[in-house]
Formats: C-alpha cells, structure tokens, sequence
C-alpha cells in the first residue's frame, strides 16, 4: 500500500510538472479580473493599494503566465503602486493560441486601458514591466502610449522602433536587467538602456544564466532594486 501510494505522488507531481505554464491556481475573487480584448475575455490580476497612486502592467515571459509575479506584485503593492498581471492569448487561463506580436502588443493595450480606467490610478505615472518576449511587447506599447515613464525590462529584445522612441523621448526611462550568461540577454539589455538619454536610466547585470522573472532567486537583491528603481522614477511618497 505505502509503495502504490509513492507511485501516485510520483504521478501526480509529474503531472504538475509537464502541465508547465497551464499550471491552474486556485480562483481569487478578490483580484481576478476579465479584460476584453478583440472580443477575447484575458485573465488577470489586478491588485489596489488601497489609496491613489500610480501604477505599472506586468507583461509575463512566454513560457509562464501571469502568476510569473506573484513574488513580485505585493512589494509593488506595498511601496504603493496598483499592478495589473495578465495571461496572454494561449497561456494560464485566457483561451486561444499564442498571438503574433502585433495582436500580443494589442492585447497589452487593452490591459493597459482596463488599468487606466481603475479608481485611484494616476494615468500621469504609469509603469511598463516585461519578461522575456514580455520586453518586446512592452517597449512596444510604450513607442503607442506617451503617458509611460518607466519601463521594466528583463531579459529580452526591444525592436528598433522602440529603441528609436527610447531615444527620442526624454521622459521615458529605462531599467534593464539581464544575466551575464544567458545567451544575448546582456547584450540586448545593455542596447535598450543605452538608447535613453533619461538619466534615471540604468541596467542591472546579474551573475549566472538564469532568464526572465527566474533571476529573483538568482539576485536576492533584484526585487527591491526594482521597487526602489520604480519608487524613485514615479514620485512615489
């Protein structure tokens, strides 16, 4: 009996495992939110600090879902920020296949909207932060929607369009991070931030090959920075 009941925990873990970025968590009422979209209901999260403020979207990497920031969410919440997560077409809950970019970018759009449209968002101070492809879509976003400050960048490539707006806008301001070993990571991160003449711009070079939100547990230091970082470029008190 115990034998049988170490194959079926065995099973179920492998499960879990194989089941990667489908992976469920249980319904949250009380932050679960459906943001329309072409039509298309996407899963998200949305979290309140409670009093007016500004606020930052969360674009996760493509591998993942929304939930890829939940270690990171009750910081932003915490130092006062509203946060809206997402799943993307195909991922965590929101049905579909994965979009191209330009539907990816329009879907961030409509997150973007739905954030906005919140009691107690300050649409003058608004944050962008992406993982991965995340970085694309969010740099992206930011060449559509001037009211973006600050963008967060982790891992990823920003086309040359938004590398061209980077450079052209003075109020726009950038924080990359990338690992040192993680195949381009550094170099396209590096390219990113050198395009903003903002000087609250800076970038983040971490030690080892982790990729996207999975150099928190790399740099125990890298969620802090980012809230200070986000903090000090939103006026935050």
């Amino acid at each position: 009996m115990r034998s049988t009941s170490r194959l079926l925990l065995v099973a179920v873990m492998a499960a879990a495992m194989s089941a990667g970025c489908r992976q469920t968590y249980p319904p949250d009422p009380a932050h679960d939110v459906d943001i329309l979209s072409d039509g298309l209901p996407l899963k998200g999260s949305y979290y309140s600090p409670g009093k007016p403020g500004p606020a930052v979207l969360l674009i996760h990497q493509c591998n993942m879902n929304r939930h890829a920031w939940d270690s990171l969410t009750p910081d932003l919440v915490a130092s006062g920020l509203h946060v809206l997560t997402f799943d993307q077409r195909g991922f965590g809950d929101t049905a579909g296949t994965r979009a191209d970019t330009v539907q990816a970018v329009e879907d961030a759009n409509s997150a973007l909207d739905y954030l906005l449209a919140k009691a107690g968002v300050d649409a003058r101070r608004v944050a962008v932060g992406g993982a991965s492809c995340g970085v694309t879509y969010s740099a992206s976003l930011a060449t559509r929607r001037p009211q973006i400050k600050a963008l967060v960048l982790l891992s990823g490539w920003a086309d040359d369009k938004a590398r061209i707006h980077i450079s052209n806008s003075q109020s726009l301001a950038v924080f990359g991070v990338a690992s040192e070993h993680s195949g381009g990571d550094a170099a396209d991160i590096r390219q990113a931030v050198a395009a903003s003449e903002n000087p609250q711009s800076a970038s983040r070079i971490v030690r080892g090959n982790a990729h996207g939100v999975t150099m928190f547990d790399t740099d125990p230091e890298l969620k802090r920075t980012i809230v200070k970082w986000l903090s000090d470029r939103l006026s935050l008190e």
